[in-house]
C-alpha cells in the first residue's frame, strides 16, 4: 500500500503500434525556458506508458543477467542503494541545491552518473550500461520525443490526482516529482 492508503495498481501495458507506431513523433526544442513544458510531456510519457518501459527494462536485465549475474545484481543494488539514500535525504529533510527543485529527471542523471562512477570502480561498468544505463536512456528518449496523445493526457490527468497509485508515480514521487505533478496536469486542447 501506498503513504495515501491506496493500493498499488499495476497499469496495463499499452499496445506495441500505440508506444513505437503514429505520427506523434517529435524532437522538441530544448529551450531552458519552456523546461518545465519538456519535463511535464516526460512525465506524462512516463506515467503513461510505464508498464511498457518496465517490460523493456526487465527484457534488458534478463538478457545482461543471464551472461553476468553478479554484476546486474551489483549495479542494481549500487542504483537502489544510491536512490534509498537519496530518499532517506530528502525525508530527514537536509536541503537540495535550487536547481534540483521539482527536476526528477536531472535528479535521476545524477543517480545514475554516480552509479556508474561506482560501477567503475569495481570493473563492471559494460554490465552496468548495457543492463541499466542503456534501458533507462532509451525510455527517456522515448519519453522525450514521443507526442503525448489525446488518451494519453486524459489518462495522466487522473492519474496525478494520485500520484503514489503506480509503481512510476512512486518513483517519480521519490525523486521529488510531487510539486511537478500537481503543476502538470495537462489542459486538452481541441481544434
Amino acid at each position: 500500500m501506498s503513504k495515501s492508503g491506496q493500493t498499488l495498481r499495476i497499469p496495463p501495458i499499452r499496445p506495441i503500434p500505440e508506444f513505437v507506431g503514429g505520427n506523434e513523433w517529435a524532437v522538441p526544442a530544448f529551450n531552458p525556458k519552456d523546461f518545465g513544458e519538456l519535463q511535464k510531456q516526460i512525465m506524462t510519457n512516463l506515467i503513461y506508458y510505464q508498464s511498457n518501459y518496465g517490460a523493456v527494462a526487465v527484457v534488458f536485465l534478463l538478457l545482461v543477467a543471464f551472461f553476468r549475474p553478479t554484476a546486474i545484481i551489483f549495479g542494481l543494488i549500487v542504483v537502489a542503494a544510491l536512490l534509498a539514500g537519496f530518499v532517506y535525504a530528502t525525508r530527514q529533510n537536509i536541503s537540495l541545491p535550487p536547481f534540483l527543485h521539482d527536476r526528477p529527471i536531472l535528479i535521476l542523471a545524477i543517480l545514475l552518473i554516480s552509479a556508474f562512477m561506482i560501477t567503475r570502480l569495481f570493473g563492471t561498468v559494460l554490465v552496468f550500461l548495457i543492463g541499466i544505463a542503456f534501458p533507462l536512456a532509451g525510455i527517456i528518449a522515448h519519453a522525450v520525443v514521443r507526442k503525448p496523445t489525446l488518451q494519453n493526457k486524459a489518462e495522466d490527468t487522473a492519474e496525478n490526482l494520485s500520484l503514489q497509485s503506480t509503481p512510476m508515480g512512486l518513483l517519480l514521487g521519490w525523486l521529488g516529482a510531487k510539486a511537478a505533478a500537481k503543476e502538470s496536469t495537462p489542459t486538452i486542447k481541441r481544434k
